[in-house]
């Protein structure tokens, strides 16, 4: 049965004043004018692309024309220095073969070259780096006798010619004889001194003249008229400084630019692009304008299209929002309660169609048992319209009820029915309303369900709102804390105490909230009592529809016990049984720890072998118990040896190895050696004997990094010292590099 609810009229709620529906007017004639405005872009924007993609390909003939201009332009330059290059090196080879300076024979050589090659201004030969002759001597007399190593410019390019036994280009330069060049540097090397090596002889350089060479590429208008520019004084490329031409080229964006290799060096060019012509330009301005006009024409033809369309679509639209959008099913009946009307949404409620129910009384909408209340609540409705001095506004139905799916299943409905009275015919008929509580049902028992899991759930759980203040805790955490919630909300989450308080972990924590919407750590924690527990923290982040945290929900755990069974495990996994120092694996483990650190630090590490001489008769006289005794002394005296961070481990039997953190030298070394044997020199009275044990050893070292940088590799050469010390027959310390020769030698001996 449903329980009734008669509320005021609609005719009363009509009188409030309705509010806007849908956008502002501004954002509605927007959208209405989006389309036409659309269609007429869509024309411009054809139009305009078909003028671009012609104006594109105008513009990328003429770049192309330019970049061949450009190629073309390197191509001579690089021809010019190449013929230039030929002449340093054929005057440098022809002193290299005849060992000597044979001017008589050289200057006719050298003169042919210099009439084949105009862009060099001369040849100067420069034994020991000071010029001796100069070809032509004509006109370059200033130049003979200078000093190239001690010149203030031109001695760094002779300089590095030097260093590197390589021809190098330097200048452009100002010389002395006159003019403005570039300087094509040979060093010339030979067998001076008859030794089968070659000597650094002099050098051999060939100043070519910036503007002929410039002249012969056929680039002298460009450079006056600034379109084109050089840089890369000395040979190197774009970090060279501008020697021709305007420097502002290289700060243009839309500047070409082409290596040149100059020799032994490399120049860079610069060079403006063309523009397309006039005629072109105004042809391009003109189609823009022509595919604006069109556009708009477009867009006016369409908005007067779309005026002639808007009422149809208005009504059409309001009518299917109405019915169809909306997640109640609307429907309406005739004066004889006949359904004539029925929302699309009464379809995706039973999943049965609506229009199989059109034409039928519209209580067959509810199930049997359901319409008697129903019936009895509408005929009261109607009643109460024709009291004497009652109400005199039409009262209308809220009840709820039961429907029937398609599959056999009850649906909880909310049903909302009142009166429709036209003005010329009387009353209409009924208008109702069918909404699907199941959902409000659903969540109404998921929040009781997550209520019981949030009280009954045996790991604490924190609520914090954006600010980690708290909001709710259930009783886990109340117990774990010793707290009731009335004292915890609306205060900062403080207990636990976390005792690692490092700014690292909380911005970890943050940056993992932040990225990834959880984070988990098991961490040590104080409880308000003083217990210290290990407990797993996993804190999920809860996010509005506009991404901004609102919530933090924590759940700790107390993970104490197998925390401490994890370290356990860990600690033998990674210890002797026996001696309670550390396996092999523990001592890989520490050492590349150990490692990383010397690396960072700068330092280095000792190793030491360590092998008890005399230890098998021990376990054989006096039995085994007493040899596990005596490798856990040993174990103790070799823990008390050094600092307390250094690695004692125990390799099996009665072999133990030691790494010394911060070892500087070969005197740390002595001095570890001594305490070693030290510590083990004093007999042991042990617990099942009487007899005093004495144990002695034999100690190899290795250090690193200067024996070895490996651990694997640092244990050979320890072990082999260990072995060289043990032929000696008694307590002994043998240095790594002892070993060198075939031989070996050990440094001291102690017993």
């Amino acid at each position: 049965m449903g329980s009734l609810h008669v509320g005021q009229s609609a005719e009363n709620e009509r009188k409030v004043p309705p509010t806007r529906a849908g956008p502002w007017p501004f954002f509605a004639r927007l959208n209405r004018a989006l389309p036409p405005l659309a269609a007429g872009l869509v024309v411009s924007g054809v139009l305009l692309s078909t003028t671009w993609v012609v104006e594109r390909q105008l513009t990328t003939a003429v770049l192309q024309a330019d970049l061949d201009n450009l190629a073309q332009i390197r191509t001579r330059i690089e021809s010019q220095l190449n013929q230039a290059s030929n002449v340093s090196h054929g005057v440098g080879a022809l002193i290299e073969v005849n060992r000597k300076l044979d001017v008589s024979s050289l200057r006719p050589v050298a003169e042919r070259m210099l009439e084949r090659t105009p862009v060099i201004r001369s040849i100067a030969i420069a034994p020991d780096n000071v010029i001796r002759v100069n070809i032509p001597q004509e006109g370059n007399e200033a130049a003979v006798g200078v000093n190239l190593a001690a010149h203030p410019v031109q001695g760094a390019s002779l300089r590095r010619a030097m260093q590197t036994g390589e021809p190098v280009l330097g200048g452009p330069y100002e010389l002395v004889q006159g003019g403005y060049a570039v300087i094509h540097r040979v060093p010339v090397y030979f067998d001076r001194d008859g030794d089968g090596a070659d000597e650094y002889w002099g050098v051999v350089s060939t100043p070519i003249d910036v503007m002929r060479l410039f002249e012969a590429a056929e680039v002298s208008e460009q450079l006056t008229q600034g379109t084109l520019a050089v840089r890369g004084g000395d040979g190197l490329g774009a970090e060279g400084a501008v020697f021709l031409g305007h420097p502002e080229l290289f700060r243009q964006e839309n500047t070409l630019k082409t290596p040149v290799i100059a020799l032994d060096g490399q120049w860079q060019l610069a060079m403006q692009p063309s523009k397309p012509s006039q005629m072109v330009t105004w042809l391009t301005r003109f189609a823009e304008l022509v595919a604006l006009m069109v556009g708009l024409l477009v867009t006016w033809f369409a908005v007067r299209w779309q005026a002639q369309q808007r009422l149809l679509v208005d009504s059409e639209r309001l009518l299917r929002d109405v019915t169809s959008n909306v997640s109640d099913a609307v429907f309406r009946t005739d004066g004889a309660g006949h359904l004539i009307y029925v929302s699309p949404a009464y379809e995706r409620m039973v999943g049965r169609p609506a229009q199989g129910v059109i034409g039928a009384p519209w209580l067959n909408l509810f199930l049997e048992e359901e319409r008697r209340p129903i019936r009895e609540a509408t005929e009261r409705m109607r009643q109460s319209e024709h009291v004497p001095f009652g109400p005199s506004r039409r009262d209308r139905v809220v009840l709820t009820t039961r429907l029937m799916r398609s599959d056999g299943a009850e649906v909880p409905a909310q049903v909302r029915v009142e009166p429709v009275t036209a003005a010329s015919y009387g009353q209409a008929g009924l208008v109702g309303t069918l909404t699907d509580l199941s959902d409000r049902q659903a969540f109404e028992q998921l929040e009781g369900l997550a209520t019981a899991v949030f009280e009954g759930a045996g790991d604490s759980i924190v609520i914090l709102d954006r600010y980690r203040r708290v909001l709710a805790v259930n009783p886990a955490f109340e117990r774990l804390v010793g707290s009731p919630s009335k004292e915890l909300v609306g205060e900062r989450l403080t207990i636990p105490e976390v005792l690692d308080k490092s700014r690292r972990r909380l911005e970890a924590c943050m940056r993992a909230l932040h990225q990834r919407g959880r984070w988990s750590e098991e961490l040590a924690c104080r409880l308000p009592d003083g217990r210290e527990r290990v407990l797993g923290w996993s804190v999920d982040v809860i996010r509005d529809a506009r991404q901004r945290v609102t919530r933090y929900v924590a759940v700790l755990s107390d993970v104490t016990t197998r925390h401490r069974h994890m370290q356990a495990m860990h600690h033998r996994a990674l210890h002797d049984p026996l001696t309670d120092t550390l396996n092999r694996s523990g001592l890989e483990e520490r050492f590349e720890q150990a490692r990383q650190h010397a690396i960072r630090e700068g330092t280095g590490i000792a190793l030491a072998f360590v092998d008890l001489n005399g230890f098998k008769p021990i376990n054989d006289t006096l039995g085994h118990h007493v040899g596990d005794e005596v490798l856990r002394e040993v174990a103790r005296r070799l823990s008390g040896v050094g600092r307390r961070e250094d690695i004692v481990a125990r390799l099996g039997g009665d072999e133990f190895v030691i790494a010394f953190y911060g070892v500087r030298n070969d005197e740390d070394v002595v001095g570890l050696g001594d305490s070693l044997l030290e510590s083990l020199r004093e007999p042991m009275m042990l617990d099942g004997t009487s007899q005093l044990v004495y144990v002695h050893a034999s100690i190899g070292f290795a250090r690193f990094p200067y024996d070895a940088d490996t651990l694997d590799g640092l244990t050979r050469r320890a072990d082999a010292a260990m072995y060289r010390a043990k032929e000696t027959k008694d307590d002994t310390v043998v240095f790594n590099h002892d070993l060198a020769d075939s031989t070996g030698s050990s440094y001291d001996e102690y017993k």
